[in-house]
């Protein structure tokens, strides 16, 4: 037969306060157990441009003479000179609030790149090779302004 003294807890309480503690102890080791992950980073989406052996000779007609890439917004564009002659990239006319971008002279196997964070038509060519290496850049956006400017701000 149990007794019961008044003032003190019962075998009740101590089999409910241990049962507590037991899931307590549960949920702190699965805490340490399980490692807490930080939030992988998003990747900039890349859009590749290469410049094939020969782009700097004039005389090889490519066709069609002026490209055309089309990009979201945030993209980054990649340029890879594949050529054995130099090369550079710089934009002509940009959209209104975007930023110009001018590479330095790329040799053979060297990379340009630009993210593009305004939507619009951005326009640039090779100044070593200006008049035949030109190309158009169209970033698309929630909302695609056309609103044209001289790369330099005039």
């Amino acid at each position: 037969m149990e007794t019961y003294d008044e003032g003190k807890p019962g075998r009740g309480f101590f089999m409910l306060a241990g049962a507590i503690m037991i899931i307590v102890g549960v949920l702190v080791v699965a805490a340490l157990v399980v490692p807490i992950q930080p939030p992988t980073p998003k990747a900039t989406p890349k859009s590749g441009i290469i410049m094939p052996s020969g782009a700097g000779n004039d005389q090889l007609n490519f066709s069609p003479k002026r490209a055309v890439v089309i990009v979201g917004v945030n993209n980054t564009v990649v340029w890879t000179n594949e050529d054995t002659v130099d090369h550079t990239v710089k934009s002509e006319t940009i959209p209104s609030g975007a930023v110009g971008f001018s590479s330095d002279i790329l040799s053979k196997g060297q990379t340009f790149s630009v993210t593009l964070t305004v939507p619009g038509t951005y326009t640039y060519e090779c100044t070593i090779h200006p008049g035949f290496m030109q190309a158009t850049i169209i970033v698309v956006g929630p909302t695609n302004s056309t609103s044209m400017t001289s790369a330099s701000g005039a």
